[in-house]
């Protein structure tokens, strides 16, 4: 059963709010604040881990939550609770947790808490993330330091996985003794910071776990993340020093945050592609593979990127970005554009005429999203194509993508939970793409099975690049570019962003 996250809102809680809203911010406060602000274009969508594949949540509950790894600004797995692993076989793997690791409310985390928590995401089909972790046939704890993990297939991602947003330990015991209701109510992990309070829309509040078995970060007593959806008051919030740290500022803001005296732009790499998902089913038009062509040839990708994001990105035909695992390279800074030829296949398909198409698009969770969906709007219509453009606030958004129910098109701007391209190629699948793009192709399905699986490396990384190729001309997703995310930082604070896109709170400091 779908759980609904209910925030507990008490009379300390919302006292507490009120003081951060008013007298947060090392800018703002004296210089001897230990309150790191930091502003979100995009609440979070649960307290949940496990429930919801969202990078706006996965950036904050990183601090919160700990797995057995943990990608670092690299790219890269580290060890987290665990200390140890070998591979067995092809299909088993056994991990040596840390013993010095506790839960935000004492108990110690065991192997039973890893078993428990990986065992529900490859079996809930109500989370979020359950779609990355079903290649797991069992967890077994083998005693409280020893887990057990068996794959139904070669899983050569394994590190990478269980360091991804969803192999985060849930407190097993908590759970059951005070039920899941309350675990959404009063959610604790085993990371360095603590939940004190989530209102939804508005704020979370963290503080640091004393107990935390790493090395802490002495800048901050409280952290306190801000939901700021738009983006011109966000930037305001961090030029008056009321935030220290904001997110997703679009380009039009650069040289406002640039030209102020206490604050600077710092771009970071990103995961993320904007795609447009179309369906491929009868009676959608674009189940012609000459119609998803021409919306294609249609759409000038540099445009968007020189002009709508000013240079903050680049040109692509791949969902897989430059620097991650099976990359294909000649996909990179390559784009489509040809109207004319746009204006022929759509004729060669029987719609000379053009056609009615909705295209639903987010408004404000993604740099400069609803302006390359009007863009986009303007050029399918040069070339016939009548469009319906829908914005979506961010939630709705999400909704929709959540319950996959879209209408004709559908634009995305999904990062990569870890760093191979397993990870991006999933989503063509047959299983994946239902109610998206409803693409069933039997040669995408069983190459990608028989490539993820397989434990070469080198004919890994070649099945994965010719299988970008395969979907650069069927076209389920039209791949448009690959982004640059722009934060607004303090002058004061020392912040380096990542391509995971998250707040490593252990590693923002004070100068």
């Amino acid at each position: 059963m779908k759980k609904t996250i209910r925030p507990l809102i008490t009379l300390v809680a919302i006292t507490a709010l009120f003081m951060a809203l008013t007298s947060v911010g090392f800018a703002a406060d004296a210089q001897g604040s230990r309150t790191l602000t930091i502003g979100l274009a995009v609440d979070i969508r649960s307290v949940d881990p496990q429930g919801t594949n969202t990078g706006s949540t996965h950036a904050v509950l990183y601090n919160v939550f700990t797995g057995l790894f943990k990608i670092d600004i690299n790219t890269a797995p580290q060890p987290e609770l665990a200390v140890d692993y070998k591979q067995i076989d092809d299909r088993t793997w056994e991990f040596t947790l840390r013993d010095d690791a506790y839960f935000h409310n004492g108990d110690k985390v065991t192997a039973a808490d890893m078993a428990f928590s990986l065992n529900r995401v490859r079996q809930d089909s109500s989370l979020g993330e359950k779609i990355h972790f079903d290649g797991i046939e069992d967890a077994i704890a083998l005693d409280d330091t020893h887990l057990r993990v068996v794959t139904k297939e070669p899983m050569p991602t394994m590190i990478s996985l269980l360091a991804k947003s969803g192999s985060e330990a849930l407190p097993h015991k908590y759970i059951e003794e005070k039920g899941w209701d309350y675990f959404f109510q009063h959610p604790i992990g085993s990371g360095p910071y603590k939940l004190d309070s989530y209102i939804r829309d508005d704020s979370v509040t963290l503080s640091p776990f004393d107990k935390y078995y790493g090395a802490q970060n002495n800048d901050w007593d409280k952290v306190v993340y801000r939901v700021i959806p738009e983006s011109s008051t966000r930037v305001g919030e961090l030029i008056s020093g009321n935030v220290n740290l904001i997110n997703n500022v679009i380009p039009s803001e650069w040289d406002r945050v640039n030209g102020n005296e206490s604050t600077y732009i710092q771009h970071a790499p990103s995961s993320r592609t904007y795609q447009i998902a179309l369906k491929t089913n009868e009676p959608f038009p674009t189940s012609d593979i000459r119609v998803r062509e021409a919306i294609d040839w249609a759409i000038n990708d540099k445009l968007i990127v020189d002009n709508v994001l000013r240079g903050a990105g680049r040109v692509t035909l791949t969902r897989i970005p430059e620097g991650i695992f099976g990359n294909e390279p000649s996909l990179l800074d390559n784009y489509n554009y040809d109207p004319v030829k746009a204006k022929e296949l759509l004729k060669e398909a029987g719609f000379e005429n053009g056609f009615d198409l909705t295209f639903q698009a987010p408004n404000g969770s993604q740099i400069m999203d609803s302006e390359i969906a009007q863009v986009i709007t303007a050029m399918l219509g040069e070339v016939g194509i009548r469009v319906k453009l829908e914005l979506l606030e961010p939630s709705a958004y999400l909704d929709v993508y959540n319950t996959r129910t879209p209408k004709d098109a559908f634009l995305t701007c999904f990062g990569l939970g870890f760093f191979d391209a397993a990870y991006g190629l999933v989503g063509y699948t047959e299983q994946t793409s239902r109610g998206m793009t409803n693409w069933a192709d039997p040669y995408y399905n069983e190459t990608f099975i028989a490539t993820r699986a397989n434990m070469n490396r080198e004919e890994r990384e070649k099945g994965f690049q010719e299988l970008q190729k395969y979907i650069s001309v069927e076209r389920p997703y039209i791949c448009m570019a690959s982004i640059t995310v722009a934060y607004g930082v303090q002058k004061d604070i020392d912040f380096k962003g990542s391509i995971g896109d998250v707040f490593d709170l252990l590693n923002i400091h004070r100068k």
